[in-house]
């Protein structure tokens, strides 16, 4: 008999649970090439990192830089993203997209983020979503950020990664190695 993940949650459901899992798992994987990581930014604050994040957005997606601005600083404003252990996931909803965009940023120095360890930030993995895509997509990509971001041994490959392709080297590692445990549970 197969063992749920989910062990009070419906078949379907976990059926569905599953397929968001790998379709985040993929949408990271596929979106964080080389072109969307950035290390060493120089910004003094935590607006000025979202300034910043969005202008290289705008360079590398095509998207304009201050309606994506606006959604990650109104969401900011209503709570941080700030994480602790010192990252942050910035995210907000965007028109114009089909499908997640997401970013890496290594700060240069760490910059104040109202994270609820009180740790200043110095990694941030920024996602936008399409505004009418699905939501359950979208919880279960930041839910699978945070949960990278919560994994010591992420965070050491990350931290040694000195090159945007060791940074993405690291993430899918980690994609491969999570979907390898989730495949071995499911069994």
């Amino acid at each position: 008999m197969l063992q749920s993940a989910y062990p009070s949650t419906p078949v379907a459901t976990q059926s569905r649970l599953s397929a968001t899992a790998s379709a985040s798992r993929n949408a990271i994987a596929a979106t964080l090439t080389p072109s969307d990581i950035f290390l060493d930014l120089d910004v003094p604050n935590r607006c000025g990192a979202l300034r910043a994040v969005s202008a290289m957005i705008e360079r590398s997606q095509r998207l304009s830089a201050p309606p994506v601005f606006r959604a990650l600083w109104r969401r900011e404003k209503a709570g941080s993203t700030g994480v602790g252990d010192g990252f942050g996931i910035p995210h907000a909803r965007i028109t114009g997209i089909t499908d997640p965009v997401t970013v890496y940023v290594r700060l240069k120095a760490p910059v104040d983020f109202a994270a609820p360890d009180g740790k200043r930030v110095s990694e941030l993995f920024v996602i936008l979503v399409p505004t009418d895509g699905d939501n359950a997509r979208h919880l279960q990509l930041l839910s699978l950020v945070a949960e990278a971001f919560s994994d010591r041994g992420f965070r050491v490959r990350l931290g040694a990664a000195t090159d945007p392709q060791d940074v993405q080297s690291a993430f899918s590692e980690w994609i491969s190695e999570k979907a390898t445990w989730h495949e071995k549970k499911a069994s």
